[in-house]
C-alpha cells in the first residue's frame, strides 16, 4: 500500500460537521431537564454493561434508577 494516499476532504466538510454539531448542541440545550436526565440514563444503560463484564462496577458507576425521578416538577 506504499504510495497510496486517501483524498483529503473538501473544506466544506469540516464546516458542515461543525454546523451540525452546533445545531445538535442547541437542540439539546432547549430540552427540559427531565429529558436530559433520561438521555443520561439511556447512555448509562449502553455504557455500563460492557464495563461490568470486565470488572465489578464501583459504587458511583451504578445506573441511576429511573423510577426515582420526580417528574411532577
Amino acid at each position: 500500500m506504499t504510495g497510496m494516499t486517501s483524498p483529503r476532504p473538501s473544506p466544506e466538510l469540516p464546516a458542515a460537521l461543525r454546523r451540525g454539531k452546533e445545531e445538535l448542541h442547541a437542540s439539546h440545550r432547549a430540552l427540559p431537564l427531565e429529558e436530559k436526565v433520561r438521555m443520561v440514563i439511556e447512555l448509562q444503560a449502553l455504557a455500563l454493561p460492557p464495563i461490568a463484564r470486565r470488572r465489578p462496577l464501583k459504587y458511583y458507576e451504578r445506573q441511576w434508577p429511573l423510577n426515582e425521578l420526580d417528574t411532577s416538577r
